[in-house]
């Protein structure tokens, strides 16, 4: 009778318990399939971002052949680096880390810098080359290569409800699929690209990939985690955590550059913000605000003031502005830090300020953040006065300081006197090897150029 009794006990409780158990476990198998469903829908939404921003690269790249003038070129090419950096971002949030991609991912890194390279520099004094046309046409035709693949992957994943999940899966278990449509197709871009003769990138590029080979040791700090580098971003960006959407991806494997991807939208905005921070350090190395620009309200004087101010902000302290330049309703400046008196050209950072409200709408540390360090300067053997007899007799120079550049032919960086002058109504910058009197470089200048003493 003991048992009948406590059988009548125990049964509501186990119905109870199975009951609880079953909600449960419909709940969990509830949790997870939204989880899929999330993975699943931003697998698709970075590939539907990939194709676009490559059929707006190869556009550009068109665009970039046509057109005659300096003014149209520079936002064509910035145009190009930022598309660049937003591809890599893409390929960096698929699920390809266990699939070989290095090769597109390189590419696409080297079109960036590219572009960057040319649009930063000013094109009336040293206009593209033959050989840097020649690689503009030719990264035209791999563009509309990897264009028309990536849209036959597109037709044939919506064609037959390919889904980026099973992708995964398959890469994971390293078995093949019925139907692997997806990874044939990015195969193939891989292929192509792997087959393209070696483009003519120039000696900066050339240099910058050395540079980026050894980024690792120049960068100090910590490992970041994906949590920190949101934080990190969001702090760059003067958010708080709430403030806005934040997706963070890791770079693809075979991504040379050891970073995660991370877009930031503000609520209420309809664009985002992009940024690469450094899985070293968790360092802002670049950002970029998809916003476009209204009316112009602040002159060059304001906006390089703006520009002064986010630097010292972020910890970039005892920075003279080397270089200005405009476009499209944006001010671009070069800022270049000091030490003991001597310009560091090597470290300079980039800033472009929106004129309309002098927000940072783009950000290049990536030569600082590599190259910076404290460097032994040795003492000039030659004196300013020396130096200036270097000069050609008929430029009249007008101010001196010393500088350290970067030599053209082998990269090396070199102590110079920095010559100030002016020939028949033109301004030049002359540079004067401060170690054996070799003139190093002559740069003809715009009138306005920022060439003078930063504060």
């Amino acid at each position: 009778m003991v048992y009948g009794a406590t059988a009548r006990v125990l049964f509501p409780i186990a119905l109870v318990a199975l009951i609880g158990a079953g909600v449960w476990g419909y709940q969990e198998h509830n949790e997870k399939n939204s989880v899929l469903i999330k993975a699943e829908n931003s697998y698709q939404r970075a590939f539907h971002d990939l194709t676009y921003h490559v059929d707006k690269l190869h556009d550009e790249l068109g665009k970039s052949l046509v057109v005659n003038s300096r003014r149209q070129m520079t936002p064509i090419l910035t145009s190009v680096w930022r598309l660049s950096y937003a591809a890599q971002a893409d390929v960096g949030q698929l699920p390809l880390t266990l699939m070989a991609f290095s090769k597109t991912e390189e590419m696409l890194s080297r079109v960036a810098d590219f572009s960057y390279r040319v649009a930063v520099r000013d094109l009336d004094k040293q206009p593209l080359s033959q050989s840097e046309y020649k690689t503009l046409k030719s990264l035209h035709t791999q563009a509309k290569d990897i264009q028309d693949e990536l849209r036959k992957v597109q037709t044939l994943a919506m064609d037959k409800q390919l889904r980026w999940m099973d992708v995964e899966t398959a890469l994971a278990s390293n078995k093949s699929k019925e139907d692997n449509s997806i990874i044939d197709g990015f195969q193939t871009i891989e292929k192509k690209v792997q087959e393209y003769p070696d483009l003519d990138w120039g000696v900066g590029i050339q240099s910058l990939d050395k540079k980026k080979q050894q980024r690792i040791k120049g960068i100090d700090g910590k490992a970041a985690t994906k949590e920190e580098a949101e934080k990190n971003a969001l702090a760059f960006l003067g958010l708080k955590p709430g403030d806005a959407k934040v997706e963070v991806n890791e770079n693809g494997k075979g991504q040379e550059y050891s970073a995660y991807s991370v877009r930031v939208t503000p609520k209420g905005h309809k664009t985002g913000i992009n940024l690469d921070v450094t899985k070293r350090g968790g360092k802002v190395v670049w950002m970029m605000n998809e916003r476009g620009v209204g009316e112009e309200k602040l002159d060059m004087t304001q906006a390089e003031e703006k520009g002064r101010v986010f630097l010292r902000n972020h910890g970039f302290d005892n920075m003279q502005v080397s270089e200005i330049d405009s476009y499209d309703r944006n001010a671009l400046f070069t800022f270049v830090p000091v030490q003991d008196g001597v310009r560091i050209y090597p470290d300079g950072v980039v800033v472009e300020i929106a004129l309309d409200n002098g927000e940072v709408t783009a950000f290049n540390s990536t030569e600082y953040l590599f190259n910076h360090k404290k460097r032994i300067l040795s003492e000039p053997r030659l004196t300013k006065e020396e130096a200036r007899k270097k000069v050609n007799p008929s430029v009249k120079v007008t101010d001196q300081r010393l500088s350290l550049i970067e030599g053209k032919n082998d990269g090396k960086e070199v102590l110079t006197w920095e010559m100030t002058g002016s020939f028949e109504g033109n301004s030049y910058m002359v540079y004067i090897n401060a170690m054996n009197g070799e003139e190093e470089e002559v740069v003809k200048m715009e009138t306005g150029s920022a060439q003078n003493e930063g504060q």
